[in-house]
């Protein structure tokens, strides 16, 4: 008989730090914040410069006059460089703190410290840019190509 208490206060001590058996709760969950409604319109007007969406746009001079056109549609005028855009808004400290609407910024096509290239983050890295090629692509930041390239992003919606 005293083994079975033993047994039942063991079991009821194990519950009780198990906390309720729902297992381990991550310590560091990253709570982010909602997405601003004009950051989901200015990625949204991107996604509008794509071949496959609205086939009468005419394409952009290049990707720094993409993004200039896309936040000039939303009620954002830009400067009309990558290198005075970068310059504008709140850094973002780290790539893992990008929210959707902030502009990534990358050297040329030489691995340089010096902007030649901007585009506009979407998601779970991915961006969407004018290239050299002359078509709206949406392409991963995490590529070997833009990863070796990527200098900084600026958010400009707050």
């Amino acid at each position: 008989m005293p083994r079975r208490r033993l047994g039942l206060g063991l079991l009821a001590a194990l519950a009780a730090v198990s906390g309720c058996a729902s297992g381990p709760t991550p310590r560091h969950r990253r709570v982010l914040p909602p997405v601003p409604p004009l950051a989901k319109a200015v990625v949204r007007t991107a996604k509008t410069y794509l071949p496959e969406e609205e086939k009468g746009r005419p394409t952009p001079k290049d990707c720094s006059d993409f993004v200039r056109k896309v936040f000039l549609e939303n009620g954002l005028d830009l400067p009309r460089t990558s290198q005075e855009m970068s310059l504008c808004g709140d850094r973002v400290k780290s790539s893992k703190d990008l929210r959707m609407g902030d502009l990534v910024f990358f050297s040329g096509e030489k691995v340089t410290r010096i902007v030649g290239h901007v585009g506009i983050y979407v998601n779970n890295g991915v961006f969407i840019h004018l290239p050299s090629s002359g078509v709206v692509v949406m392409e991963s930041l995490y590529s070997d190509y833009y990863r070796k390239r990527y200098l900084a992003a600026r958010r400009v919606i707050p």
